[in-house]
């Protein structure tokens, strides 16, 4: 699959799952995995380019900001590593 595609299933994702539309990008220099700006009109998603190498932490990243979405909080990063480490 390309990664656009990869993208767009990934957003749709998010937005069927957290009941609202999101933006989703791509940071190619980001060292967190991934961060959310929930305090925006729309909720942005932004993965760093690496996790598109590992479909498993794409749907860590999915399942923990569709949480915080729908809690309306903020992702904390290393609330995030810890999720991961225990998985």
């Amino acid at each position: 699959m390309e990664d656009e595609e990869f993208l767009a299933r990934t957003k749709e994702k998010i937005e069927r799952l957290a009941g609202r539309e999101i933006e989703l990008t791509v940071d190619q220099e980001s060292e967190n995995p991934v961060a959310l700006d929930i305090t925006a009109p729309v909720p942005r998603v932004v993965l760093a380019a690496s996790v598109l190498e590992y479909p498993g932490l794409v749907r860590m990243a999915v399942e923990y900001v569709v949480a915080c979405i729908r809690k309306e909080r903020a992702l904390e990063p290393l609330e995030f590593q810890l999720l991961l480490r225990r998985n």
